[in-house]
């Protein structure tokens, strides 16, 4: 094995019997340690000490409650859990139900330390086959209120946060309701699979889209009704035509990749934010205009629209739902 850490071999690539061993980090702190891993941030730390994970150690790090969340699977590029080389296979971007990698895992909830060699063999074993095949998730769709089920579905929102918004995870985000930027500690999770009309398990993708990030006033209200119906029945009325319920947020600032799943119901801008800054845009009559500010109706002909990221918005075959901006 090579002694540069940035070329020690991919986790994926490693047989179990060659991995010295593999050590279970579960975090107690669930919300935390998961805005940490979304993020990159460096307040990610594996345990060190005499007792930690030495240099070429596997280490599963798993965050929520039981069955709990392999959030990242990751070598250890030097001892005593000061440095790691991250599995780009098995990174946040992939995450897996702790409960079905073998029998008994159980066990181990919210425990850290060494895996029985018999184990670390199951859980690696495990983890290579929800990677190929996925995963089900064994959550009742709609139970986002039990206090035991709330840490998981808070954790997959976050890992997949780049997945669902194409976007890194900033410490504030939009409540998917109000669309207020709430502190990400703040943030309530919501499961809004029971307004999807599915039943029983879930493919772990399909749990994450329909897993919601809302500030505490919205969540208490939400239960009754559908994410995007309570959202559109919150955002402002047009002050030009007076419609309500139809008028779309523009979101600036942002770069749209190919690859890019993007967000429902939402107008992109573009990269370059305008200013002053319209914040809606009313499909019905093609007003633009700010929170606080009186609408301005796109008259003539203007040289350029925005470009809207395809299945964002309804745009009609012959245009009309495009923004365009003031010139």
């Amino acid at each position: 094995m090579t002694s540069e850490p940035d070329m020690l071999p991919n986790v994926s690539s490693l047989p179990a019997w060659l991995v010295p061993s593999v050590y279970l980090n579960w975090s107690e702190d669930w919300l935390g340690e998961a805005v940490a891993i979304a993020s990159r941030s460096h307040e990610h730390r594996l345990p060190g000490g005499a007792d930690g994970p030495q240099r070429g150690d596997v280490v599963v790090t798993v965050v929520g409650s039981e069955p709990g969340i392999v959030a990242a699977v990751e070598l250890m590029g030097t001892s005593q859990g000061e440095d790691w080389v991250s599995d780009e296979v098995f990174g946040p971007d992939k995450p897996v139900v702790w409960d079905d990698l073998f029998n008994g895992a159980a066990a181990y909830a919210r425990s850290s330390g060494w895996l029985p060699q018999e184990h670390a063999r199951l859980v690696l074993d495990g983890i290579a086959h929800q990677y190929k095949h996925g995963a089900t998730g064994t959550l009742d769709a709609g139970n986002c209120e039990t206090d035991e089920l709330s840490p998981n579905l808070h954790v997959l929102r976050l890992l997949g946060h780049k997945q669902v918004a194409g976007t890194d995870l900033r410490r504030e985000e939009r409540c998917a309701s109000c669309e207020r930027f709430v502190d990400v500690m703040q943030l309530r999770p919501h499961d809004d699979g029971a307004h999807t009309g599915h039943t029983g398990e879930r493919p772990l993708a399909e749990l994450i889209e329909q897993t919601f990030l809302l500030c505490a006033p919205c969540h208490a209200l939400l239960h009754p009704h559908a994410v995007l119906s309570q959202r559109a029945q919150m955002r402002p009325a047009c002050p030009s035509c007076g419609q309500r319920g139809a008028t779309k947020r523009i979101v600036w600032g942002q770069a749209i990749h190919d690859n890019m799943k993007l967000e429902p119901d939402v107008v992109y801008g573009g990269f370059d934010t305008p200013v002053p800054t319209p914040d809606w845009y009313c499909p019905e009559c093609h007003a633009n205009f700010s929170s606080g500010a009186v609408s301005q109706r796109a008259l003539g002909d203007l040289p350029e629209a925005v470009p809207v990221g395809a299945g964002a918005v309804g745009t009609p075959a012959n245009g009309e739902d495009l923004w365009v901006p003031e010139v």
